[in-house]
């Protein structure tokens, strides 16, 4: 009776020390949270076509801010997972870092880091998961969603965006250059 009262006294706390070691490791390791800042795109790319100009240069606190909006739009990741802060940082060759708080049937904490890939699918600007850890551990990246940056819907109707690339400088779009009447249309509405 004595080695099995032991045995569940051991098990217990190893459980409780497991629990605790796991917890240390999930949680995030960094407060963030969704507050974003509005991107003026529609008046950019107003001012970029009055200039001449196909090309517009969003700023990493830009993307960071419209993937933010994006994500606040609908926080709620699935009925149990609810993301409550990210951060997004610009890599080259058209990726996208983002470390990301959320909360797990609003109680446990967790921290995910993500490597997505750009990708440009007219209207929208997609982040294709590439790599997904916590904490340097990873996780099969197939099980995480993409996020959506619609950036064409912040335009006007006659600015058709030709292709998205990253690099040191931020978020390089080009703009296909607009026919004469769409360029009448555009400079009419001004």
């Amino acid at each position: 009776m004595k080695k099995l009262l032991f045995a569940f006294i051991a098990f217990v706390v190893l459980a409780a020390v497991g629990s605790v070691i796991l917890y240390q490791l999930i949680k995030p390791s960094q407060p963030l949270d969704l507050a974003y800042e509005p991107v003026p795109l529609e008046s950019r790319a107003l001012q970029m076509f009055k200039n001449l100009s196909t090309e517009l240069v969003l700023s990493e606190a830009d993307v960071n801010n419209l993937a933010k909006a994006s994500i606040a739009d609908n926080p709620q990741y699935s009925p149990d997972v609810l993301i409550t802060g990210a951060g997004f940082r610009l890599l080259a060759d058209n990726r996208l870092a983002a470390d990301v708080n959320l909360k797990i049937k609003n109680r446990i904490p967790v921290g995910l880091s993500f490597v997505y890939r750009l990708e440009w699918q007219e209207p929208n600007l997609t982040a294709v998961v590439e790599k997904a850890s916590i904490r340097g551990v990873p996780l099969p990246a197939d099980r995480f969603d993409d996020v959506v940056i619609p950036l064409g819907a912040q335009l006007p109707k006659v600015v058709r965006i030709k292709s998205v690339k990253s690099d040191a400088q931020g978020l390089k779009v080009a703009f296909r250059a607009p026919s004469p009447g769409e360029l009448r249309e555009l400079i009419g509405g001004l």
